[in-house]
């Protein structure tokens, strides 16, 4: 597929990122997190096959979580096609601002919080760090588990408003905490650019109908999808760039 592009505040960002969950074996996998953390938990290697493959059918996006196996496999795919992969990197929850140092020398564009750290740190401690992430030269945004929340507490003045979000949508309501439709209007008064996680609701539905869904609101951006080969992405990508012909993609923010 060809990779086509949104902009925050002059900042070109791909609208597709190849996501890194499975790559740590995240619990969101259920009975496959242990195998992916076989397969690819410190395996530099394996995880840079994946980058390489998402890369040959159009994907140079990451959105990276601040693990060094991680890195050194976005560096070593690199040093393999001779390209540059553009990072929305997440940083967090333990020490945000040393996971910046983790991605340096590589095109991190955004540094967004991890969801554990979003959804726990008080307004004083997020507006710390997105101010020292945009020292930095770089697009702050949230990752959370819990959009409807974040909102809210964005609505109500808690937080420092950011320069995108990044979190759960999907046809299933999985690791949401309001309904599709529900939270699609409170984001569209929201008004930020958003990118979609968990858009396949780690992998319980098909991608054509996760991808015809997810975009048919006309509030996400972007997507951030997780893949852990090359049958898989041929596969997932080619849903996708059927679902991105139609798609409905916020005209402003």
């Amino acid at each position: 597929m060809r990779n086509s592009w949104f902009e925050v505040s002059g900042v070109r960002l791909p609208r597709v990122l190849l996501g890194t969950s499975p790559f740590i074996g995240a619990g969101q996998f259920g009975p496959r997190a242990s195998a992916y953390a076989r397969a690819f938990y410190n395996r530099p290697d394996r995880v840079a096959s994946i980058i390489v493959a998402c890369a040959e059918l159009g994907i140079m996006g990451i959105q990276p979580l601040p693990y060094g196996f991680i890195v050194e496999a976005i560096r070593r795919a690199q040093r393999e096609l001779g390209v540059e992969f553009v990072l929305v990197g997440t940083i967090g929850p333990w020490d945000p601002l040393g996971d910046l140092r983790a991605y340096d020398g590589l095109a991190l564009r955004a540094a967004l919080t991890h969801g554990a750290l979003t959804d726990t740190a008080s307004g004083e401690e997020l507006k710390a760090i997105l101010g020292a992430i945009r020292n930095e030269g770089l697009l702050a945004g949230y990752v959370t588990h819990a959009p409807m929340k974040l909102i809210r507490r964005l609505q109500a003045g808690e937080l420092p408003r950011p320069d995108l979000i990044m979190l759960p949508f999907n046809a299933l309501g999985y690791l949401m905490d309001a309904p599709p439709d529900q939270l699609a209007g409170a984001l569209r008064q929201l008004g930020l650019p958003v990118i979609g996680k968990k858009v396949l609701a780690a992998g319980r539905l098909r991608p054509g109908e996760a991808f015809r869904f997810a975009l048919g609101f006309g509030i996400l951006s972007g997507l951030a999808i997780g893949m852990v080969s090359r049958e898989e992405a041929e596969e997932t990508l080619t849903s996708l760039a059927l679902a991105m012909r139609d798609a409905r993609w916020p005209t402003k923010h």
